[in-house]
């Protein structure tokens, strides 16, 4: 059972929040004001940069991939000596 002053401890909690919250209107005003003061720079890559990011972008994928097919065969061969493992308790 709860105790009984913790409805009122919620409701309290409830009405500080209440106070914090902001009006639709103010919130979308500083959303307007942020988007149009957000100014976004890139760097040029050169042809050879863009080349080197994309090789260590495939290289990366290439060690995921082969990462995940090893947790695979790890994973199949747990299940697998398992499913031994009960086939032999129960013979």
């Amino acid at each position: 059972m709860g105790y009984g002053g913790q409805p009122m401890k919620v409701i309290k909690a409830n009405r500080a929040l209440l106070k914090k919250s902001r009006s639709f209107r103010e919130l979308r005003k500083d959303y307007l004001d942020y988007t149009q003061e957000t100014k976004l720079h890139f760097k040029e890559l050169t042809d050879f940069e863009r080349k080197l990011v994309r090789d260590k972008i495939r290289a990366q994928a290439k060690n995921d991939s082969l990462q995940e097919i090893g947790i695979y065969i790890i994973s199949i061969a747990i299940v697998l000596g398992t499913f031994y493992a009960i086939y032999k308790f129960v013979s």
